[in-house]
């Protein structure tokens, strides 16, 4: 059998409907940051959007975690992601109609927040019944490769949307993506789990058990520990790139979609490599990278030129991602599957969490002492914590 993850059926099916749907999630990424901006011109409300779109993952994940491990994920995602679409209707209309304020978005994005917590453990969780065991590194990475393109791709997408439709018609495009992949998981057949027990145990239990599996095992306890490193102090600086673009760059929009699809590229880089070979992926790699990605964030927090700017970023990007992608794929090969659902969760309530923590204190500092001086001790801080935070790659 091989290795590949597109030589299956489902796979190539599930790809195709995600795809689309990524390609729909940068474009609202974008257009919500950038509508921000617009409203605003404040880098506290871009913190605090940023804050809203990741921190519901600290309260949702973790029990959508435990109903991964319990329930149907297929109807789960099918559910989320009708109500996400739903909810990007109603901003887009409301965008649209000029009815839109900053509170009124903040409420939108918080929501959606909501909505992307509860799916990221059940979306994790479902590559592993979608593929074979030895097809997983590959499903991961070529995943991985899928978002990262739509991260410069939807840029441009939302560029073009924005200049000539307006924010509302982007997030009214966004809802409509969701449908490509809710009818990819109709179409696809799913690989058994683990036998569920008939009568379900207490949720918080089970929670705390999950909780138990995480501290118990050295190197997926190390490798959550350096993505929250990596979400604090590197995502959290990245979400102030629409403020950098209109207020360092003055290059408005078309800057951020320049900036953002800088870090995708960068990203794809990473997720080419780890499809063809992770033998030497491990958490002592992923350490040294995220040391690397502060002093890299430090440099571009000193640049006042787009283009300069550019190659940082990427560097930034690939760095990001191998963490990211590469944290999932050492976790997802180790963990054990009746705690699957739990552990993907645990990993986004950090590293959206994380993200949110990040883009809400940057932000606040960034208005009180300046952008560019708060994003450079941010980067410090990365390599700082980095450099001490405890990495193991034992089994157990």
């Amino acid at each position: 059998m091989s290795t590949s993850a597109l030589s299956n059926r489902n796979y190539r099916i599930y790809f195709a409907g995600s795809a689309i749907s990524l390609h729909g999630l940068w474009v609202y990424r974008v257009a919500l940051g950038w509508f921000t901006w617009e409203l605003t011109g404040s880098e506290f409300w871009v913190g605090t959007v940023a804050f809203t779109q990741f921190a519901p993952a600290v309260v949702f994940g973790p029990i959508f975690g435990v109903l991964a491990d319990r329930f149907d994920r297929r109807r789960a995602s099918i559910l989320i992601n009708v109500t996400s679409a739903a909810n990007m209707a109603c901003l887009g209309l409301l965008a649209l109609f000029s009815q839109v304020d900053i509170y009124v978005l903040v409420a939108q994005s918080l929501v959606q927040g909501a909505l992307d917590g509860a799916h990221t453990p059940v979306r994790m969780t479902l590559l592993p019944n979608i593929v074979e065991k030895i097809q997983l590194q590959s499903a991961i990475a070529t995943t991985s490769i899928s978002f990262n393109v739509s991260r410069f791709v939807g840029p441009a997408i939302a560029g073009l949307i924005i200049a000539t439709l307006g924010v509302g018609a982007a997030f009214v495009v966004n809802g409509i993506s969701y449908f490509a992949y809710i009818i990819a998981l109709m179409m696809i057949e799913l690989r058994p789990s683990v036998a569920r027990p008939d009568i379900p145990s207490n949720v918080w239990q089970e929670m705390l058990e999950g909780v138990r599996y995480v501290v118990s095992h050295r190197t997926i306890r190390g490798l959550l520990f350096i993505v929250a490193v990596t979400s604090v102090f590197g995502r959290g600086a990245l979400e102030m790139m629409p403020a950098f673009a209109d207020k360092i760059f003055d290059r408005g929009s078309s800057g951020l979609a320049i900036l953002t699809a800088s870090i995708g590229v960068g990203a794809v880089s990473t997720g080419l490599v780890l499809m063809r070979n992770t033998a030497w992926l491990n958490s002592r790699v992923i350490k040294i990278s995220v040391v690397i990605a502060g002093v890299l964030i430090v440099v571009f927090g000193n640049i006042d030129s787009l283009w300069l700017a550019v190659p940082i970023v990427m560097g930034i990007g690939i760095i990001m991602s191998l963490c990211g992608v590469g944290s999932q794929i050492l976790i997802q090969t180790l963990v054990e599957d009746e705690v699957r659902g739990r552990v993907s969760s645990f990993w986004g309530m950090i590293a959206f969490g994380g993200t949110a923590l990040g883009s809400l204190l940057i932000g606040t500092s960034a208005a009180v002492f300046g952008l560019q001086q708060t994003v450079i001790v941010s980067g410090l801080l990365c390599t700082a914590v980095a450099l001490i935070s405890p990495i193991s790659d034992s089994k157990e």
